[in-house]
């Protein structure tokens, strides 16, 4: 999975390229090159149809093997699973000495194993022993493996490939990460002595002792000050461990133990270095927290150097993760602006944009990181102008000075309601179907009624989104109200998802799962539409905080996702 295709294909060419026809030529290289332009711009389905036509084996088309390599590349990112395997098919009937062979083998095995065809995508990747990519087969067949959650289906594969190292090992972990039974000794002893494991990790006392995973929560709990003054106050913090404390009864219910041992940590860096220098922490296989800046970087250092991972629970500052050892959990601003970017250049035409921000800090963050997002994909910004709501007249006049002709779409980055009021009268009064996209906290300006927001074209940045119609969010209120006897906030929901999340990678992929991470991709949550830490235009490459930001709509007053991830 750490291989780069883009780098790797660059430079494919077929040698006689140079004796066909020179018209041919040029329309096949812009029609490729045109494909493969689309894909860096995420725009999957159209650059499929742009390489389709290539991909048919003719004299004078030399493109027809990588534009088969790029559209099932392509398919694959879609989700369009049968189409990159019949095509990845093609190739290997058509162009079976193809010099990029050993990357469309590696690809069908990544198609195979998404179609839940481990044992065709296992001996796929057999073929690629002795080449230049063994070790990316390895890792990629390592990372599907660990997500392979059903232990029967896993047994048979481990008996077809008795000899396989890797088969073998992620076995052993799963037994050790919760699969583990009595009668289990003796097939565990076997591995570790067939393969040469290290018994003190799979034999040990303490490996047996230590069964499932131990995370450490630091929160600001405050439990050396009064209860009555610091219940409301703290009430983000009793929200969130108690959603964490439901996950943990439901991964026990998978026959996954977490073990959560809570630390009373606030914003005191020395208290925090004292918790933190107590042995039982650097045994740890995960910590969440600090929340507040100055402890959080401490934990930081501490991650660093003691190669644990720690999760902030709460952040939206890219520099808090600024460790390859720390995570947000939720999207950083610079997150949340090029991925709203990213959609608008892709939905709204033409690609031309006013952008509108307040003058404060996190808003000129977002503008800034949106602007340059939208202008690397191509699209051009009109007007780029920072507002003061507090200067209600000037913001009004800022407003309705605006020309909106041959605008693409109209971003707001405001959260104050002059901002909202002044920008959906202009767009009620001058262009009803101009996008506008803004924040979610529009929702709860009480000056807009839903009514005016569903009949105009707005969009909201929604990172927190998550859809209260989920089954599975009726079950988490009756169990939240059944234990604690009071609805759950979205801290709640927070808490059970993220500890839920990273329950999950733990068992897959052991307590080092960092570098899994990226392969993983953007999954959907429990209760969250995506959870992910890679960029879905380049697969490998992994983000510190979560990849996945939600742009919603409202329809029939129902607040609904437009950028699924599936």
């Amino acid at each position: 999975m750490k291989r780069s295709f883009w780098k790797h294909m660059a430079g494919i060419i077929v040698a006689g390229t140079l004796a066909l026809p020179v018209q041919a030529q040029q329309s096949n290289e812009v029609q490729y090159r045109n494909g493969k332009t689309l894909m860096e711009q995420q725009r999957y389905d159209l650059a499929m149809n742009e390489l389709l036509p290539l991909t048919n084996a003719s004299p004078d088309n030399a493109y027809a093997p990588e534009a088969s390599y790029f559209y099932s590349l392509a398919a694959l990112k879609a989700n369009k699973l049968q189409e990159a395997y019949q095509m990845l098919v093609q190739l290997q009937n058509q162009h079976a000495q193809w010099s990029g062979m050993p990357e469309a083998d590696y690809l069908l095995a990544n198609v195979l194993f998404e179609q839940g065809e481990y044992d065709h995508a296992l001996s796929k990747l057999q073929e690629l022993k002795g080449s230049a990519l063994e070790s990316d087969a390895e890792s990629l067949k390592r990372y599907y493996l660990n997500r392979l959650t059903d232990r029967t289906t896993y047994e048979l594969l481990l008996e077809r490939y008795w000899n396989d190292k890797t088969i073998a090992q992620v076995y052993a972990d799963k037994l050790l990460g919760g699969w583990y039974k009595k009668q289990d000794r003796q097939t565990l002893e076997n591995i570790v002595t067939r393969f040469n494991l290290d018994r003190s990790r799979y034999l040990s006392k303490d490996a047996f002792n230590n069964l499932g995973f131990n995370v450490a929560v630091l929160l600001p709990f405050q439990l050396n000050q009064d209860l009555m003054q610091t219940a409301r106050k703290n009430q983000f913090v009793t929200d969130l461990y108690a959603g964490m404390q439901l996950a943990q009864d439901s991964l026990l219910t998978q026959g996954i133990q977490v073990k959560l041992f809570s630390y009373d940590v606030g914003a005191d860096t020395s208290s925090t270095k004292r918790i933190l220098n107590l042995p039982e922490i650097k045994q740890m296989d995960l910590i969440i927290g600090p929340v507040y800046k100055s402890t959080a970087k401490v934990a930081a250092r501490f991650a660093t150097e003691n190669n644990v991972t720690v999760i902030n629970p709460l952040s939206q500052d890219a520099q808090m993760a600024s460790s390859e050892n720390v995570f947000l959990f939720e999207s950083s601003v610079a997150t949340q602006a090029r991925q709203a970017a990213a959609y608008a250049y892709q939905n709204f035409s033409p690609k031309t944009a006013v952008i509108l921000y307040e003058n404060t800090k996190d808003d000129t963050t977002f503008a800034y990181h949106y602007r340059q997002q939208y202008i690397k994909l191509g699209g051009k910004v009109k007007v780029y102008k920072k507002i003061s709501s507090n200067e209600a007249s000037v913001t009004a006049q800022t407003f309705k000075d605006l020309k909106l002709e041959e605008v693409g779409h109209m971003a707001v980055f405001s959260d104050k309601m002059t901002a909202a009021v002044n920008a959906t009268s202009l767009l009620q009064s001058k262009s009803r179907m101009l996008p506008l996209l803004t924040y979610e906290k529009w929702l709860d300006i009480n000056q807009i009624t839903l009514r005016q927001l569903d009949d105009l074209e707005v969009y909201f940045v929604s990172p927190k989104y998550f859809n209260k119609l989920n089954p599975a969010n009726n079950w988490f209120r009756k169990q939240y109200i059944s234990k604690y006897n009071l609805p759950p906030s979205v801290y709640a929901y927070s808490g059970f998802e993220m500890l839920y999340y990273f329950g999950m990678a733990l068992q897959n992929y052991g307590a080092n799962f960092n570098q899994a991470l990226p392969a993983a991709g953007v999954q959907p949550g429990v209760f969250y539409p995506g959870i992910g830490y890679n960029d879905t235009s380049m697969r490998n490459e992994m983000h510190q905080d979560n990849q996945y930001v939600p742009i919603t709509k409202l329809e029939n007053l129902q607040l609904t996702v437009v950028n699924p991830i599936f």
